[in-house]
């Protein structure tokens, strides 16, 4: 397992909190962030120093991913 990372951010790219997700890869890592209810308008989900997949986090649709 790793240890993901899913930050949630305003308008302004500013971090208004993180929840971690432990994932096998990256597909499970995305598929477990876009379960995840939120209420930021962009998530981000790294893993350590890459980011994988950005979100648009008012309807969870993966909209960047990398």
């Amino acid at each position: 397992m790793r240890a993901y990372r899913l930050f949630f951010l305003d308008r302004q790219g500013t971090i208004l909190g993180a929840q971690g997700i432990d994932a096998d890869d990256d597909p499970q890592a995305v598929d477990r962030a876009q379960r995840i209810p939120k209420d930021a308008v962009t998530c981000q989900l790294w893993d350590a120093d890459r980011l994988v997949a950005a979100f648009d986090g008012r309807n969870g649709g993966a909209i960047e991913p990398r």
